[in-house]
């Protein structure tokens, strides 16, 4: 008897140490499922990213250079940068005005008939990822030169045609709203419904009405999700490239389109602008996503509790 258990004394530090070795293998099992996961994103993003950046910083003999990222600055592409801030800019304000009405109707309990709000919701899940070449072209033959909706116009107001067109920066403006609207409504759809329904009760019975709640209670806990989805619309729309490219070509004098241009045209080939070009994008997008990251956070405190 007492030899058994002397030798399970042994045993057991023994026993111990494997099962916590294997209990540390363990740990890296579920990573190896998402190796596929990891290499698709270091293949066609990491990797990418860094070779445009050392692309950005060289001259054309390959040598370390600034000279490339403050030609991108120059007078001959700020002005195409300055544009496309400000297409940038107003379809954001406009799409998102819009968008946190519409997530405001989603979220009250009189919004209308429970078909019209699950409607309103699967179509704006659907035209935030819209855009490209089929969004483009949707509205070239709605509103284009020889659209349905243009002839229709037309015939009670002749001069249209000379007023708007879908290709200039009103009309490339309009196409934008067709996502960024949809788009706002579905990033403010969780921070409107986590708006707790013991707030407006708490405020009403201190004599609050509808104005002053939103005012002094909504707001000041909206603000944070609300300018963080501007800044993730501005973001979207500073980058798209598809759809202004489809209904402009050449014609509107966007940063992503004077991209494509260096890098696949034949008399403005320059891929090393092109690369600078994306970088101060890149710059641009990433200061915008981490204000809305760290907005989002600042917003989470209240909205989980």
């Amino acid at each position: 008897m007492t030899l058994k258990t002397k030798s399970s004394q042994e045993r057991s530090p023994q026993i111990k140490k494997t099962r916590e070795q294997n209990h540390r293998g363990n740990h890296f099992v579920p990573f190896l499922g998402a190796l596929p996961y990891f290499a698709f994103v270091a293949a066609f993003l990491i990797i990418p990213i860094i070779a445009n950046v050392v692309t950005a910083f060289q001259d054309a003999t390959g040598q370390p250079s600034t000279e490339t990222m403050a030609e991108a600055m120059g007078q001959a592409y700020r002005e195409a940068f300055l544009l496309t801030f400000n297409l940038s800019l107003l379809t954001t304000v406009i799409g998102g005005f819009f968008g946190v009405i519409i997530a405001w109707a989603l979220t009250t309990k009189k919004s209308g008939p429970k078909w019209l709000s699950n409607l309103v919701n699967s179509f704006s899940a659907l035209a935030a990822q819209s855009g490209g070449v089929q969004l483009a072209y949707a509205f070239i033959a709605l509103l284009g030169t020889q659209g349905l909706l243009t002839g229709v116009i037309k015939k009670v107001y002749p001069n249209f045609g000379e007023v708007f067109s879908i290709t200039d920066f009103a009309g490339v403006s309009l196409v934008y709203l067709y996502f960024q609207v949809p788009l706002m409504t579905v990033l403010m759809l969780p921070s409107m419904s986590a708006l707790k329904k013991e707030w407006y009760d708490a405020a009403s019975s201190l004599g609050a009405t509808k104005g002053q709640y939103l005012r002094d209670v909504a707001l000041p806990v909206l603000w944070p999700p609300i300018v963080g989805s501007l800044l993730l619309l501005f973001a979207n729309a500073f980058a798209a490239y598809a759809t202004a490219y489809a209904l402009a070509g050449g014609s509107l004098n966007l940063i992503p389109i004077v991209i494509g241009f260096l890098i696949s045209g034949n008399v403005l080939l320059n891929p090393g602008l092109a690369a600078a070009l994306v970088t101060w994008m890149m710059i641009i997008i990433l200061v915008a996503m981490g204000l809305r990251l760290v907005l989002t956070r600042r917003s989470d405190k209240w909205l989980s509790n």
